[in-house]
């Protein structure tokens, strides 16, 4: 049992609500028929790659939660890379209050200094050809300007194909 627990994944969160939740859902859903590929929702991930039991998870979150506050997140530039993960998205500016929640969730979490934090909102998931990132980006524009409140940290569980995944917790910053 300990083995299992050990072996469960999770990320940590931030997504809009409302008006801007659903055209980015929109966009997201689009892009995956297209292209058939795996369908997600919209988010940018401040904590990736936990491996803990579920009950620590949860505590460490709810933690974590207390000594966040709600902060804006900024969206621009469409973007790609040569990663499943990362195959198109859109930058997040990298504001002090977002890089502050980002070190507070490393700490929280024990995590090391792990690569360079590049928060963004994946649009796209899959391995796909440059050409038709570009013809991806030729349709949707070259930024994406668009700005939410993060008003909640979310908990998912990130085992698996991500038609697998799901939330585990919601916890709301004071």
């Amino acid at each position: 049992m300990a083995q299992k627990q050990a072996g469960e994944r999770y990320s940590l969160w931030l997504m809009p609500r409302g008006d801007v939740y659903d055209g980015l859902a929109r966009t997201l859903h689009k892009l995956s028929a297209r292209y058939s590929a795996p369908e997600f929702a919209p988010h940018v991930t401040l904590l990736g790659s936990i491996v803990a039991p579920r009950r620590e998870a949860i505590r460490k979150s709810a933690a974590l939660a207390t000594l966040i506050r709600p902060f804006m997140i900024r969206l621009g530039d469409i973007d790609y890379c040569d990663e499943y993960f990362r195959c198109l998205f859109v930058r997040a500016t990298i504001t002090q209050p977002l890089r502050k929640a980002h070190q507070i969730a490393q700490e929280v979490f024990g995590f090391r200094r792990e690569a360079p934090f590049m928060p963004h909102l994946s649009l796209l998931y899959g391995n796909f050809s440059r050409s038709l990132k570009d013809e991806a980006i030729a349709e949707l524009g070259p930024r994406v300007d668009l700005e939410f409140k993060v008003r909640s940290l979310h908990l998912y569980s990130t085992r698996g194909e991500p038609r697998g995944w799901r939330c585990v917790e919601k916890f709301g910053l004071r």
